[in-house]
């Protein structure tokens, strides 16, 4: 026989869902402001630039290292950047966005520079979307966003919670905090590559640091379809240096 639902049934119900999407609602907001708390509150939020140097390492698909390569890492918030890896200077390879400008550049070692293609253009757009300096200056709080909370992961995982924003483009990003430093420990999400089809991107952060009051990961480990390919090291960061404009600008090859 079919239960009846009384109408005192259906609004206990509907005051347990409120009251779980309310406490959920806190847990999110506790999370997000406690890691930008941990990456130094306003300091970390009033960054207009970053600047560093350190090594990288590149991985194919058999998990074989490009060996260290020698980089220099110029970003000026919220969308322009210039990328020099090489350990020869004049052979370096110099990637330039400016997506104010809707432009980009691609100069390889000693080769003519040529303009970014539509798909590297794209693939940028993605990396700065799902950066953590745009997810925690302005993707949070976005109004149009949707966000969940999914509890704790699995595995390696266990001390990590997981937050999931939903953009109006039904992009989606996974946030995983760290409960005892209350930091961000790895960002997962989903990028289309060159053949149109989707790739799991994860990246993970650590070896935290303190530089001029900003909490900062001087590792960087990237994945995609849990395959590593690539790991980068730090070596030194400078915040707010007044980058100028022209630094991203059609990269001029070397004499």
């Amino acid at each position: 026989m079919r239960k009846k639902v009384t109408f005192f049934g259906f609004l206990l119900t509907v005051f347990i869902l409120a009251d779980a999407n309310g406490q959920d609602n806190e847990k999110i907001k506790r999370l997000f402001e406690g890691a930008i708390q941990a990456m130094g509150g306003d300091a970390y939020l009033s960054v207009s630039d970053i600047v560093s140097d350190g090594n990288y390492f590149m991985f194919d698909r058999d998990g074989n290292s490009s060996g260290l390569i020698k980089y220099n890492d110029y970003t000026k918030l919220p969308d322009k950047s210039r990328f020099e890896l090489g350990n020869k200077k004049k052979e370096r390879d110099v990637t330039v966005f400016n997506l104010e400008k809707n432009e980009g550049w691609i100069l390889e070692g000693q080769k003519d520079t040529r303009a970014a293609t539509k798909d590297e253009m794209n693939g940028f757009r993605s990396d700065v979307k799902h950066s953590i300096e745009n997810i925690f200056r302005s993707r949070y709080g976005d109004p149009q966003n949707k966000y969940f909370y999914l509890g704790a992961g699995e595995g390696l995982d266990v001390t990590l919670e997981m937050v999931q924003i939903l953009d109006p483009e039904n992009d989606t990003i996974t946030v995983y905090f760290d409960r005892a430093s209350k930091l961000p420990a790895k960002v997962e999400y989903q990028r289309v590559n060159q053949r149109g089809i989707k790739e799991k991107h994860i990246q993970e952060f650590g070896q935290w640091h303190n530089i001029q009051g900003i909490n900062t990961p001087l590792r960087l480990d990237g994945y995609v379809n849990g395959r590593k390919a690539f790991q980068s090291f730090a070596v030194k960061i400078n915040y707010n240096n007044n980058l100028p404009d022209s630094l991203f600008s059609k990269p001029i090859p070397p004499e």
